[in-house]
């Protein structure tokens, strides 16, 4: 569920290739970025990475719901949920600069997957929004992530009101650092992917470790608590109406 390419010899571009053109992440795809990004950590060749959901294409919008819909089972919830944690430490642990580049949505998940990049950059016609808790589904991490970037007041007014988030107000809050045109997503993503690979290697990983393992650790604490969430809203059906209507819409 991965394409990649090594641009210049250097550069890697990752592109999210779930065979809908939305992107939703799925346990396969999950895992296959966790290998990817450590397998690419070790590679001294590469030195920066892109990762996009492609051109006309979202970035991603959340969680599989094929995948979420089998959560009925309390150590499956458990289990998917901590993978979750895992992937985002993973993205956090990647020691060599990561730019995001995001066309149309990125939503939940897929947004949270975003955020745990260096540089975001998002086309025009992009928004995000972490949706969660009107479709009953708990939001700890997204929580934890957007009160970590934005602060406890703003992290509550987009997590409890649930809004969608245009592109240019994203840039104004610091969730994404820039757009531009759809046509120049790709082009200027890999642009600042080389000027960062430019830098001495050094300072910047381990500027980039001190500061993302105060995030981690952030993550890491939560584990229990947000596995316990999840597991609750499950077992509790909150999100089952939900889950019906996005299954149906995509049949």
């Amino acid at each position: 569920m991965l394409k990649t390419q090594l641009i210049d010899d250097s550069l890697l571009l990752i592109q999210l290739n779930h065979e809908k053109k939305e992107n939703p992440f799925s346990r396969r795809m999950t895992q296959e970025l966790m290998q990817l990004l450590d397998a690419t950590g070790r590679d001294p060749k590469v030195r920066s990475a892109v990762l996009t959901g492609g051109i006309d294409r979202s970035f991603s919008v959340g969680g599989d719901f094929k995948d979420v819909s089998k959560l009925n089972e309390v150590d499956v919830i458990r289990e998917y949920l901590l993978e979750i944690i895992d992937l985002y430490v993973c993205i956090l642990a990647f020691s060599k600069p990561l730019v995001v580049a995001i066309d149309h949505f990125a939503i939940g998940q897929g947004l949270q997957v975003a955020l745990m990049g260096d540089y975001r950059i998002g086309s025009h016609r992009s928004s995000i929004a972490m949706p969660e808790l009107k479709n009953g589904v708990a939001c700890p991490l997204g929580a934890i992530i957007l009160e970590r970037m934005l602060g406890r007041a703003l992290m509550l007014r987009y997590v409890i009101d649930c809004g969608e988030i245009s592109s240019s107000r994203a840039v104004e809050l610091g969730l994404m650092d820039e757009t531009c045109e759809v046509p120049e997503l790709l082009e200027r993503a890999l642009a600042k992917a080389r000027a960062y690979a430019a830098y001495p290697a050094i300072p910047f990983t381990l500027t980039k470790s001190i500061q993302n393992q105060r995030f981690i650790d952030d993550l890491d604490a939560i584990r229990p608590l947000a596995a316990k969430a999840h597991v609750d809203s499950f077992m509790a059906k909150s999100g089952e109406k939900h889950f019906k209507n996005i299954l149906k819409e995509t049949k």
